[in-house]
């Protein structure tokens, strides 16, 4: 049987796909500038590294630099009440969540997005009874790579960090993950940009699909 008792999640690409909604809010601001909208698809392979990674790519399809502060405000308002329109579960998430719940083994989320943000999409995944914790990147002086996020999410857990075990779809999950001494693995099904090499990343696990970690969990 399994020595993990929690599972942490990253959000964004891993937990949920929140591309749609924040690709909208971020083609509004363009339109209204009269700037070129950017695609969703692509968009979401710069999610991992914020609202800097967006608004750089923001700046790549338009072929100058569009980065305000003003622009990143509008943004992050236009976001905050928007962020639970389009998003949704990742495929095959809801029933691994499920499946967590059965095996008893409880599971959270660590992101490095704003508490604002990530909590509303959480309430509006209808997530925020189920969850054992939610830790964001403002809640801490050093979010992702740093594993200061993890440690507080397994010391709310009261949890040893060798029975915690950390997903996400950034290299800086799995560094986080690692120096917090836990378990990793790569969600290859998050928003993982091809010709990326994850095996360097050396997590202890590689995900196709959120499934995948049911079958570990049971062989470990």
């Amino acid at each position: 049987m399994s020595n993990i008792k929690c599972v942490l999640f990253d959000l964004d690409g891993t937990l949920a796909d929140t591309s749609k909604d924040m690709c909208d809010c971020l083609n509004n601001i363009l339109e209204k500038r009269n700037l070129k909208k950017v695609d969703c698809l692509e968009l979401k392979f710069h999610i991992s590294r914020g609202v800097v990674g967006i608004i750089e790519y923001a700046s790549y399809v338009n072929e100058r630099s569009v980065d305000s502060s003003l622009m990143r405000s509008e943004f992050l308002e236009d976001y905050k009440n928007n962020c639970a329109i389009r998003t949704e579960l990742t495929s095959g998430m809801g029933f691994l969540l499920s499946e967590l719940e059965k095996m008893s083994i409880k599971w959270g989320v660590v992101t490095n997005k704003h508490y604002k943000f990530a909590n509303k999409i959480i309430e509006g995944l209808n997530l925020k009874e189920r969850s054992s914790c939610l830790i964001t990147g403002n809640m801490v002086n050093n979010p992702k790579p740093s594993p200061e996020m993890l440690l507080k999410a397994k010391d709310l857990l009261k949890l040893d960090t060798k029975n915690v075990m950390y997903i996400g779809d950034d290299e800086r999950d799995i560094i986080a993950g690692k120096s917090a001494g836990m378990k990793t693995a790569t969600a290859n099904f998050g928003f993982i940009k091809n010709g990326i090499n994850f095996n360097s990343w050396k997590s202890d696990y590689i995900l196709n699909r959120p499934l995948d970690l049911v079958d570990i969990l049971k062989e470990m």
